[in-house]
């Protein structure tokens, strides 16, 4: 309890300084489609819906963005001083680690610029941390209030973010840690409900896509991602089409090769590079597919939006397939550096640069104006210029102590929570770094929870080895 009679008290002061220097709410292109879906009741969204039903959920309780921004920090540092006091309680750290694990909570920067902004992100990071905080509990003592839990908080983070599809196999590898603490009908259970909820969410949000729009997917945002991702083997080899599996990847195809035609030469010369721009450039042949489909169907964007997917997932799958080793080349590298050395994007400026709003956040938080303000737009640049490079020092350092730690047999078998902790940790971050890489480029907010939990665990790490090693010597 005393670290958090300080953490606290600092906390509030903390980011009642920053609403003073960044009085409004931070926004981006997202932060509108989510309050759109959100104003609109809408089923399905450009993204997950998970997020608009929460923005519905605390507009209920207020409308103010100040309220919403702050129930947002409220949760990620409430899920980052539960995590660590879980570590100083059941993991028995020492006072210098533990309280340069609370220096590192109470001073990083990057947490109130992400739960300022108006996104998935916070949620998905507070969300994410609480449920590895239970998994590790689960590690501790095995109960079902706590694979319930577990369970409920998975439902809710994949209906967030679509990239917990791969948490389900976190979560069967903590059951499957618990060795001997726990029954077989205990762990089977638990590695059943956690593939089990994402199945069901799958085929739940794939059949209300199809009532909505008549289009057979899933996701229609990671079908426009494949295709996107493939398209960067042009121009730097032939690309193989022959055998497409359908009449409309050919019509795609056709649009392709026309758009690479003119545009090739200069993208030659930009060299190889991995980004999302074919998805969102108007010009670009995936829009010019979705745009003739629109035209012959006579239907709205959002719907040929949808429905173009499973066409563009065919069309991605199947270039990848015929060129894999082209696509790590020419996609997955970059994709690589961008993960471990992530540009700030909309990081770098507050409100994308603009000193207005788009009128639907003006309607959603009851806003006088359109006009917003802040103490600077580009400030925070400066200040979070050096984290892309701290992240991957912390991914080297967390490599290099873990493995120091699995290598030390006395360390590990004195102190078997903190090793279940650890494994279920590098599964996670390892799962984490392989589907972002795969999936798409990579930008800094997508690295705040890999950040939290790689200092976390370092420092941890270290901290165990330092303090026994010094006990030893005496």
């Amino acid at each position: 309890m005393k670290y958090l009679y300080i953490a606290i008290p600092v906390l509030a002061v903390e980011w009642i300084l920053f609403k003073c220097y960044y009085p409004f709410a931070d926004f981006f292109t997202d932060s509108y489609s989510y309050i759109e879906a959100a104003a609109n009741h809408d089923a399905i969204g450009y993204r997950p819906i998970g997020y608009s039903l929460f923005l519905r959920l605390v507009h209920a309780v207020w409308t103010s963005d100040t309220f919403l921004v702050t129930v947002q920090y409220m949760l990620v540092q409430g899920a980052c001083l539960g995590l660590f006091l879980t570590l100083v309680r059941r993991c028995g750290l020492g006072p210098r680690t533990s309280n340069v694990l609370l220096a590192f909570v109470l001073l990083d920067p990057t947490i109130p610029y992400l739960c300022n902004y108006v996104s998935s992100d916070a949620l998905f990071v507070g969300l994410s941390i609480i449920w590895l905080t239970v998994l590790m509990g689960l590690l501790r003592a095995p109960t079902w209030w706590r694979l319930a839990l577990q369970v409920v908080l998975l439902f809710v983070i994949f209906n967030v973010r679509y990239i917990a599809l791969y948490y389900p196999a976190v979560a069967s590898l903590s059951f499957l840690l618990l060795r001997k603490k726990a029954s077989v009908y205990f762990k089977l259970t638990g590695i059943a409900c956690s593939i089990g909820v994402v199945v069901i969410c799958t085929n739940w949000i794939k059949r209300i896509t199809y009532d909505e729009t008549g289009a057979e997917t899933f996701s229609a945002f990671s079908g426009w991602q494949i295709a996107n991702n493939a398209l960067h083997l042009y121009p730097f080899l032939p690309v193989d089409t022959a055998g497409l599996p359908s009449p409309a990847t050919t019509e795609l195809a056709a649009d392709v090769r026309d758009f690479f035609a003119r545009s090739g030469p200069e993208l030659l010369k930009r060299g190889p590079v991995s980004t999302t721009e074919y998805m969102w450039v108007p010009g670009s042949p995936l829009h010019i597919y979705m745009n003739t489909l629109r035209k012959r169907q006579h239907t709205t964007y959002f719907t040929a939006w949808n429905r173009v997917a499973p066409v563009f997932t065919e069309y991605g799958y199947f270039l990848v397939r015929r060129h894999p080793l082209a696509y790590i080349r020419y996609y997955g590298w970059n994709s690589a550096m961008s993960f471990f050395v992530s540009p700030l994007d909309v990081f770098g400026v507050y409100n994308e640069g603009k000193p207005t709003v788009d009128m639907v956040a003006v309607r959603w938080f009851r806003y006088r104006g359109k006009r917003v303000r802040a103490w600077s737009f580009t400030g925070q640049e400066a200040l979070l210029a050096p984290w892309p490079w701290i992240a991957l020092y912390l991914n080297f350092a967390f490599v290099i102590t873990t493995l120091w730690y699995l290598f030390s047999r006395k360390r590990r078998e004195a102190n078997l929570v903190f090793m279940g902790s650890l494994e279920l940790t590098a599964a996670y971050l390892l799962s984490n770094a392989v589907f972002c890489i795969a999936a798409c480029p990579s930008v800094f907010r997508y690295q705040i929870l890999p950040i939290v939990l790689l200092f976390f665990f370092t420092v941890a790490a270290l901290g165990i080895l330092w303090e026994r090693k010094t006990v030893e010597n005496l």
